[in-house]
């Protein structure tokens, strides 16, 4: 009798030594406790996911004084144009200090050449690239900036006006290995139709929130904007995405 009950018995603690079903046996036998920080973190950014970049941006120069660019960085802006020259002889004093500051908060920098009517297009081109030389950090392509205002008293006609152009040009191009961006202000494109003839990426301006119409590269849709790190007005641009 003994010997009957005892073999049952054994069954019995056989089985609860092993523990129960499925569920019982994937329980921990660990006390709870919150999970470390390592395992909550959130993941950075992989390589093929990265940050997205700011496409807003600015254009300044001299006029604009002393800029804050960590401030400006911090106001959603991504990058930066910078007057470098103007005509075969003038360089903006603040081009090479801000290209430096502007990199090193973070945005993309490129310089803009405001081209004379005034003067053949090759020896602005060899200006232009000097300076831009100077200012390695340059991540844009370099832009010309052609407007009536403060121009020429008496413009040349077109013909020898897209001659010039085209002279800078290609000569800014084989230096600089960078296809120029061309910005013409409405006056001046409503005067010579230059956008279509030397067939460059366009920045254009049309202020408002209305983008303007065809393609486009940059838009500068503000002339009035405030930016944090920027005393006074300024230019806002957008970039094509």
């Amino acid at each position: 009798m003994l010997r009957r009950l005892l073999a049952p018995l054994v069954v019995v603690l056989a089985v609860t030594a092993c523990g129960g079903g499925a569920e019982e046996r994937g329980r921990s036998t660990a006390p709870d406790r919150p999970p470390s920080p390592s395992t909550t973190a959130t993941p950075s950014p992989t390589p093929d996911r990265p940050r997205p970049r700011p496409h807003r941006g600015v254009d300044a120069s001299h006029h604009q004084g002393r800029i804050d660019w960590q401030r400006v960085a911090g106001d959603r802006i991504g990058f930066a144009y910078l007057k470098a020259t103007e005509g075969s002889t003038y360089t903006d004093p603040t081009f090479v200090d801000h290209a430096r500051a502007a990199r090193r908060a973070g945005l993309r920098v490129g310089g803009y050449h405001y081209f004379s009517t005034c003067s053949p297009g090759a020896p602005q081109a060899t200006h232009f690239a000097e300076v831009l030389a100077a200012a390695p950090a340059r991540t844009m392509p370099p832009a010309i900036d052609l407007e009536l205002l403060g121009n020429c008293a008496d413009p040349p006609p077109r013909t020898d006006l897209l001659r010039e152009l085209r002279v800078f040009l290609d000569e800014v191009e084989h230096r600089t290995r960078q296809r120029v961006v061309v910005y013409a202000y409405p006056d001046f494109e409503d005067r010579y139709r230059v956008r279509a003839a030397l067939d460059r990426r366009l920045w254009v301006r049309r202020i408002g929130d209305t983008p303007p119409a065809g393609e486009w590269w940059l838009w500068q849709r503000d002339d009035q904007a405030t930016i944090d790190g920027i005393d006074g007005p300024a230019d806002l641009n957008v970039l094509a995405r």
